[in-house]
Order: structure tokens, then sequence, then C-alpha cells
């Protein structure tokens, strides 16, 4: 696992990670409640509104994971 770079917080928001893959943060909203992001978790009580923190690393080895374009 690497660590975040510079600047940016361990756990992320889902815009931030969706920014980060170039996803909707939609998706990255359900990817996270399908168990993409294994240490994803939502924010205050943890009711439906709450909002969703995705540690940085799951990010990076949801990247790492993902089929590459042919060059």
């Amino acid at each position: 696992m690497s660590n975040p770079p510079s600047g940016r917080e361990p756990d992320m928001t889902a815009l931030a990670a969706a920014d980060t893959l170039s996803l909707h943060p939609e998706t990255v909203r359900i990817l996270a409640r399908s168990g993409a992001f294994p240490n994803a978790y939502k924010t205050g009580t943890g009711g439906p509104s709450a909002r969703i923190r995705i540690p940085w690393a799951d990010v990076e080895d949801y990247r790492q994971l993902q089929p590459r374009a042919a060059e």
C-alpha cells in the first residue's frame, strides 16, 4: 500500500475518490456499499445521509486492480 500524496488526507470523500479514479461520485458510493473499498466508513451516526469516507490505501488498491488500456 502506498502513502497518500502530500497535502491529501488519508481518508477521502466520495467526491475526491471519484476525481482520483475518474468516476462519477455516485459510482464510488455504489462501489463503497458493494465492498470494493473494504475500509470505507460513514461519518457521524452512520445513517442513510451520512457521508462516506474512503481510506487512500483502498483507493490505490482499487486503482491497481483495474485493467490498463492498451496503448
